[in-house]
């Protein structure tokens, strides 16, 4: 099945907000075996929206719709479609009750405005709404489904997820579904790794390889269609293991988890972070893991004056890890926080000292980036991440 998204409200196309409907919504369908061609954004304008669902009907079995369905005069989408399909609307009693009972006292104009989110397709599929007012629908029309669904991603996300998704997973029936393993990389560059793996994408066949890259991380998504769970881990494993022969070295997940996330499923004992002359992000990246560290102990110096040596790096983060009773700790320094260093092509260039501490061995290990200062400090410190799982 082929699937378009069109996002209604002229909110997105003027930037006021970010459409991050259309990119859930694509994640899902896939999961569903529902190939996105196409994502577009149309305006709050009838014959704008119906040229858009226009399109979209000639070269899409699923049409999924998103916004435009509030109580103003510019909230469309329910009107548009039902014109477009020929169909009649109707008012969806249980909806249309909530309203009732919610502006009770209020207004005759207010309740017949919002009494317009209970509106319906007559003989459609209902998709109730939990979190809100405004009901959608899924309509079948010339072997087209139109689907409609609110705009405020907590109402989107709890009827796709409830309503929408066994609702369309019923009528497609027994079918293929995308399946997907995700590889995590760190130390390595964008275009090291696509180089590496250049004749594996070239040669791809069923599994399709996609590197996505990141600073400080790479993530090589596999993706294939398959009958089940089962099928799909049999044709990744071929895949995988010529990637893992390849780039083994900078492996350090085979979920699709952050560095720091994987760090966390460690539960290291006595454990602590020390930087000096960063901006603490390495600190905040190990405190933003979902199950941080319950002792974990931080320390970050703003400025130090004096050039940073190896010696010092080592004789700094001791004291840190003796005076707190540490037996594992990570740490960060910027050597010279005054003076910068070019490369041959004018691009600054950064000297790092990272150091790592693992059941009391200290380890201190001295690494060069090249970039701007805040690209090079997230560097370092997912760096310093990588190197630290690779030790544990």
């Amino acid at each position: 099945m082929k699937a378009e998204i069109i996002a209604i409200g002229t909110e997105i196309l003027l930037g006021q907000i970010v459409n991050t409907n259309a990119q859930y919504m694509a994640e899902e369908l896939a999961d569903l075996g529902i190939d996105v061609y196409f994502q577009s954004v149309v305006g709050d304008n009838r014959d704008r929206i119906k040229q858009a669902l226009q399109i979209a009907s000639e070269r899409s079995d699923l049409v999924v719709c998103c916004g435009g369905l509030g109580p103003t005069a510019d909230d469309l989408t329910k009107d548009v479609i039902a014109d477009f399909t020929q169909s009649k609307l109707v008012i969806e009693k249980q909806a249309e009750e909530k309203i009732l009972e919610l502006f009770k006292g209020g207004s005759d104009t207010l309740i017949t405005s919002n009494k317009r989110q209970a509106n319906t397709i007559e003989g459609s599929h209902l998709l109730k709404n939990e979190v809100g007012l405004a009901v959608g629908f899924v309509h079948k029309y010339q072997d087209t489904y139109y689907a409609v669904l609110p705009g405020p991603p907590r109402e989107m996300k709890v009827m796709f997820e409830q309503e929408f998704k066994p609702l369309i997973d019923g009528l497609l029936g027994e079918r293929e579904k995308l399946y997907s393993k995700y590889l995590k990389f760190g130390n390595i560059g964008e275009s090291a790794v696509e180089d590496t793996l250049k004749e594996l994408i070239i040669k791809q066949d069923n599994v399709s390889i996609a590197p996505y890259a990141g600073i400080g991380e790479i993530t090589i998504r596999l993706s294939v269609k398959a009958n089940s769970p089962e099928q799909a881990e049999t044709y990744f494993e071929k895949v995988a293991k010529q990637i893992r022969d390849l780039l083994g070295d900078h492996l350090y997940s085979e979920e699709n988890e952050s560095l720091e996330q994987a760090l966390a499923q460690h539960k290291i004992a006595g454990f602590g972070v020390y930087e000096v002359n960063t901006n603490a992000y390495l600190s905040h990246r190990v405190l933003s893991s979902d199950a941080p560290n319950e002792n974990l102990v931080i320390s970050t110096t703003k400025v130090e004056k004096h050039s940073i040596t190896e010696a010092l790096a080592e004789s700094q983060f001791t004291d840190f890890i003796e005076n707190n009773n540490l037996k594992n700790a990570i740490g960060l320094f910027h050597c010279q926080i005054s003076q910068a260093s070019v490369t041959p092509s004018g691009r600054p260039k950064k000297r790092f000292f990272i150091a790592l501490c693992v059941n009391n061995q200290v380890s201190i290990i001295e690494r060069t980036f090249i970039g701007d200062m805040q690209a090079v400090q997230i560097r370092a410190a997912k760096t310093a991440l990588f190197l630290l799982l690779k030790v544990l």
